[in-house]
Formats: structure tokens, sequence, C-alpha cells
């Protein structure tokens, strides 16, 4: 299995309280992978709004051009905690599609974003936004919770089930760990009560695990059936929480941190 690179770092920002915290993950895990990191801000077309006021469509150059000045100081001060390479992009349209465009265009590794904002362009980070750039990303995307204050994956949680999608995440959860030194929770989901298939899914755990060991990684492991994958990750991840503060890479090679 090819180990997963991290050496580019989207971070969409609007530069609210929320995918301000998105950033400072992304910038504690570029000085750790020494990677690149580039600044997205998608500017809707109808009307924007930032805690220095709001902006219409007839404002859009002189919306345009603090934005650019508020991202090149952003940079700069980035650029001095990382010792890294920073850059950003400016886009324009629907708040997904113009993050699916810049991670195409900077050709990134991982996207870091906030799930929600309090201030920002139409409340730029709301639950379907980040739900569309977690199920359209084809890389692995964090979003990051308000609560997330704390810096670092203590502990990952890792679902797996008989899908294809559900092994290539383990690549990016390797990584992660390594770095953080952080343990992981493998949790083998049956959602179908049959024996080829649960053969089927102790031989894939059973693949996790040795990859796991190769690499050193601490880890611990549970099987449980269900057929709501989500409601089962979650379940798990909050139950997990009250240990330790965990991190929950689905099916999809996305990543929560709660």
């Amino acid at each position: 299995m090819k180990a997963f690179k991290i050496s580019k770092i989207l971070v969409p920002v609007d530069l609210s309280a929320n995918s301000m915290l998105a950033l400072e993950h992304a910038t504690f895990m570029a000085k750790l992978f020494k990677a690149d990191i580039i600044l997205a801000h998608v500017m809707e077309t109808t009307v924007s709004k930032l805690d220095l006021g709001t902006f219409t469509a007839s404002d859009k150059k002189y919306a345009e051009q603090i934005i650019n000045d508020k991202l090149t100081q952003l940079s700069t001060e980035i650029r001095l905690k990382t010792g890294g390479k920073v850059s950003y992009i400016l886009k324009a349209g629907k708040i997904s599609k113009g993050i699916a465009e810049a991670t195409k265009e900077s050709n990134a590794d991982l996207i870091i974003m906030g799930t929600h904002g309090v201030s920002g362009f139409e409340e730029f980070f709301i639950g379907s936004n980040a739900f569309r750039v977690v199920t359209e990303s084809t890389v692995p995307v964090i979003t990051v919770q308000t609560r997330a204050s704390k810096l670092g994956f203590e502990k990952i949680l890792c679902p797996i089930d008989s899908s294809d999608p559900s092994r290539e995440k383990v690549r990016f959860i390797v990584e992660l760990a390594k770095k953080y030194s952080s343990k992981v929770h493998i949790l083998g989901i049956l959602s179908v009560d049959d024996d080829d298939a649960a053969l089927a899914l102790d031989k894939r755990l059973e693949q996790v695990e040795k990859h796991f060991a190769k690499h050193d990684i601490s880890y611990t492991m549970e099987m449980v059936e269900g057929e709501n994958l989500a409601k089962i990750t979650m379940k798990q991840a909050k139950k997990q929480s009250r240990k330790e503060q965990p991190t929950t890479l689905e099916a999809g090679c996305s990543c929560v941190i709660q």
C-alpha cells in the first residue's frame, strides 16, 4: 500500500472565527509535514458579507481589494509561523464549486475547513457546504468544529466496512498517526447479516491490522453490526470522546474533528 504524502494543504477561509480555527489546525499540520498552505476564498456573486461591511455586486472590485489585502496579510503571518510556502486563491461563485476548483488548481493533497461560521459570506461554512465538499472532494477533507480547539489528534477512529474506498483511508490514517503519535481505534462495521460478508470483513480487518503493525501504529479494534454506517460511526466517536478527543475518518476518506 503506497504511503499518502501531505505536501499541500488547502484551507477555505472566510475570515470567520471557525475558519480561522481550521487554519490553526492546518498551520500546526503544515509545520509537522513541512507542507505548503493554500488559502482559498470564494466570493458569491450576489452579496458578500465581512466583518468590515456588506458588499453588493456593484462593489465587487472594492471587495476584492479588501479581501486580497486581508489574505496577503494572513499569508505573511502564517509564513512566519511555518517557515513554508503560503499562497492564496480567490474564486467567485458557489462555495463548494469554488473550493473544488481551487483544490484542482493548486494540486492540494488535503482540505482542512470549518463546518460553519458566525460571520462571513452568507454563513460561509454551514453544514450543507461542508457536506458537499466532503462528498464531492477527490482528496481527503478534515472538517473542524467550533469546539475542536485542541490541536493534534490523540485518538483516531477508523471505521472499516467491506467497500474498497473504506480501505483507502488507511494510508492517510497511518501518516497522521505517525506524525501526531495518535492511537487508532479500528471499527469494523458489518452491514449485512451474511457469513460470506463477515468473512470478507474479517479479511479486510486483518489486512488493516497488519498495515498498522508494520508502521508501529498503536491500535485497538472492535466489530459492530448495523446498516446505518454514519450513525454507527458517530455513536462510536461520541463513545470514544468521553475518554479522549477523537478524529473520525469516514468511508469517503474524510475526517471530522469532534
